[in-house]
C-alpha cells in the first residue's frame, strides 16, 4: 500500500493521471484493484488529504470509474457535474501533493 500511496502521490502533486492498467503494471498489483483504491482514498480523505485516487482513469474514457464517482458523492462531493467534480479534486490534490 505505501509504494501505490507514493506512486498517487507523486502523481497528484504533477498534476498527471495513470490508467488502471498502467498501475496495475508499474506496481506489479494482482486482481481487483477497487478495493484497495477505495480503502486509500478513505484513508487519505479521512486524514484531510482528498480522494488521491482521482488520478487513476480508465484508458477509454480518461476519467475515474464510476465507483470513484459514487465514493465521491458519499465523501460530500457535489456529484452533479462529474467532470467539475474531479477537476476540483484533482485541483485540490496538486495543492496539497505539490513538491
Amino acid at each position: 500500500m505505501d509504494a501505490l500511496r507514493e506512486r498517487l502521490v507523486q502523481l497528484a502533486g504533477e498534476g498527471a493521471t495513470i490508467t488502471y492498467e498502467e498501475l496495475r503494471r508499474e506496481l506489479r498489483l494482482e486482481g481487483d484493484l477497487v478495493p484497495l483504491l477505495r480503502a486509500l482514498s478513505v484513508a487519505e480523505d479521512d486524514a484531510g488529504r482528498g480522494l488521491l485516487t482521482a488520478v487513476v482513469v480508465r484508458a477509454d474514457t480518461q476519467l475515474p470509474g464510476d465507483g470513484w464517482f459514487r465514493l465521491a458523492q458519499e465523501r460530500g462531493r457535489n456529484g452533479r457535474d462529474r467532470r467539475a467534480t474531479w477537476n476540483d479534486e484533482r485541483s485540490r490534490l496538486q495543492k496539497l501533493h505539490d513538491r
